[in-house]
């Protein structure tokens, strides 16, 4: 019977030719070609005789899974949201982070501890930036690592779903920040990597570490630092023969996608005080939804699209001073365009940017500074974020039209002495805990009498 079936589907005209060229390949291309006609001719069959639309109930039928998978993702991800921006979640995650890290002390900043470790420049650093930062920082290698997914990592991948943009957008890694003998940035160097390596190798800690609080957090409190370890798969991976400074000083055994961060406070001169600008982080984010964040601030990536994998142009996007002022766009100042280049070159389009143009004339003309102020590491991700503050005296950037894009929901302009009492009972991002207690060090704060009160 199945060889009249066949003679028969062989002599259609087209179809027939289409299924022995599909076995004349091998035997499995041709059993799908053969399935997929005939599938067809008993559809229609069906349709014709009984009104019935097979493949339509199919497909209706796969894409009704894919739905309730995706809500499923959805429904774990809204769960690790929700638990892990608890304070009691926090504590626990900080005494864990406190027993790993023992050789440095947590951030202590406005009464309240964060998982941070902060490391000030050996130089002061003023705007302009090219020449400190070629002398002090290298782009190693632009080869995109290979990299292959474990079961758990694709499930995590899943699970954020939408919450991951760019996946395969080109950033730039740490490979190591050089310190004196006082622990300061002497230099760094850094290699490429893109987005998704970022994911399943740094964001993933935390979820890692959310899934112990979950299933054992109580006997999770009593173990030593290496049975913690132990229980905690990718952060072994990542400490296995190396030091807690080697750790949190380089980007050993994984893919830690170097980020930026820049304090943004601007004089308001009808209530004579500095106003700083921030908002709570939106659920369209994939690490940290509902916390508070001194914008901007955002992955050091190039400024082009995800096919983007030219060594010049990934070469010239490694420029600290346009991926800030790309940021300050992107985050505050209606800049949605500006998540990646759509067309021309890197350095006209945001350089001529109208904002970034009144910006550099008044750091040019004294009007404002901008400073780099050091390295945030964040203990939780093993993240490191290159930190900046730029204080602008010229009254006319508060009438701004301010403007935040999907990753915020809530933007703000606070008097920067009363930072202090607004975040008493909020969740504040630690690299931006980090970020200023190292503006409050700053000559850029000193020099305005700025946070130099005793908290």
């Amino acid at each position: 019977m199945i060889n009249n079936i066949l003679n028969y589907m062989y002599d259609l005209p087209i179809v027939g030719e289409l299924i022995q060229g599909g076995f004349s390949i091998n035997f499995i291309i041709g059993s799908i070609v053969f399935a997929l006609v005939a599938l067809t001719i008993i559809n229609g069959a069906l349709k014709r005789s009984f009104d019935v639309n097979l493949l339509k109930e199919l497909l209706v039928t796969i894409r009704n899974k894919n739905t309730q998978k995706i809500k499923r993702y959805n429904k774990k991800r809204d769960k690790f949201y929700r638990i892990s921006t608890t304070s009691n979640f926090v504590s626990w995650q900080n005494e864990i982070l406190k027993k790993i890290y023992s050789d440095y002390n947590l951030l202590s900043l406005f009464n309240k501890e964060y998982p941070i470790i902060i490391f000030e420049p050996k130089l002061n650093c003023i705007y302009p930036f090219k020449e400190f930062f070629s002398r002090h920082s290298e782009l190693k290698s632009v080869n995109i690592p290979y990299f292959k997914l474990d079961r758990k990592q694709k499930f995590y991948t899943r699970m954020m779903g939408s919450t991951i943009k760019w996946p395969d957008l080109i950033g730039f890694e740490i490979d190591k920040f050089s310190l004196d003998e006082d622990s300061k940035i002497e230099s760094f160097t850094a290699n490429v990597c893109q987005y998704k390596h970022n994911v399943v190798t740094s964001h993933i800690l935390e979820y890692e570490l959310y899934k112990c609080y979950i299933n054992k957090r109580t006997a999770f409190s009593e173990k030593t630092s290496e049975e913690i370890l132990h229980n905690l798969f990718y952060r072994k991976k990542i400490h296995r023969g190396k030091s807690q400074t080697e750790v949190v000083t380089t980007g050993c055994n994984r893919h830690s996608l170097l980020s930026v961060q820049m304090l943004v406070a601007y004089y308001d001169d009808e209530l004579d005080n500095y106003r700083v600008l921030l908002f709570q982080r939106s659920k369209d984010v994939a690490i940290k939804p509902n916390y508070w964040q001194l914008i901007p601030a955002g992955g050091f990536e190039i400024f082009e699209k995800e096919e983007t994998t030219n060594s010049y142009i990934i070469k010239q996007n490694f420029n600290i001073e346009l991926v800030l002022f790309r940021e300050l766009i992107e985050e505050a100042l209606d800049g949605e365009d500006f998540q990646y280049n759509k067309h021309g070159n890197i350095k006209e389009i945001i350089n001529n940017h109208k904002d970034v143009v009144q910006i550099k004339e008044w750091l040019k003309s004294g009007q404002a500074t901008l400073e780099f102020v050091g390295n945030v590491v964040d203990l939780v991700s093993l993240r490191s974020e290159l930190s900046f503050v730029l204080v602008i005296d010229n009254p006319e950037f508060g009438k701004k039209n301010f403007k935040i894009n999907h990753e915020g929901k809530d933007l703000q302009t606070i008097f920067i002495d009363e930072l202090p009492h607004m975040l008493t009972e909020e969740l504040l991002y630690p690299s931006s805990a980090g970020l200023l207690q190292l503006a409050m060090k700053s000559q850029s704060f000193k020099n305005r009498g700025l946070l130099q009160k005793s908290y």
